[in-house]
């Protein structure tokens, strides 16, 4: 059984996820047509459905950023699994030791995207397209890891 202090810090991680998922989901399902992106039809793309671009782009990387600097963290305390001091690419493969990730490399491979679409290319619409049209598969992931962690959380570690 959790004590109380570490129960509601989940609570409130799991929370947190789940309005970056639910709002980074919304915002892909809006505009999902898109993809794959060329330069013609992110041409089309209006002001409004540009700004839903950068909802999604925001929603992935906080969820990512929640997910990697919380969350693992946390489950692995609940755990007790002792992770102080311990280099963040080793509670990742602690998560994939314990089979709450499937690859611990596909953690590095988001956390690559995150960086690699996070940053703007106005004058290189070209590189910008490239790197956008990596989110869909990366979308699909992150959410898969998210909702395995989340259902994980609520059966085995009872913190509803």
């Amino acid at each position: 059984m959790l004590n109380n202090e570490l129960c509601d810090k989940l609570k409130e991680t799991l929370a947190i996820c789940e309005l970056h998922h639910q709002r980074m989901m919304f915002a892909y399902g809006s505009i999902k047509q898109y993809f794959p992106l060329t330069e013609f039809n992110f041409s089309q793309v209006s002001p409004i459905e540009l700004a839903l671009f950068d909802q999604l782009i925001y929603r992935f990387s906080k969820l990512q950023d929640s997910m990697g600097s919380r969350l693992f963290k946390q489950i692995l305390e609940a755990l007790e699994e002792d992770i102080s001091g311990i280099p963040f690419i080793d509670i990742i493969y602690k998560l994939e030791k314990l089979n709450l990730l499937e690859n611990a490399k596909d953690w590095v491979i988001l956390r690559q995207t995150r960086n690699t679409v996070s940053h703007e290319y106005p004058f290189y619409k070209d590189i910008q397209i490239e790197e956008l049209n990596l989110l869909p598969a990366e979308i699909e992931k992150l959410s898969y890891i998210w909702m395995r962690l989340k259902d994980y959380t609520n059966i085995r570690l009872n913190c509803i």
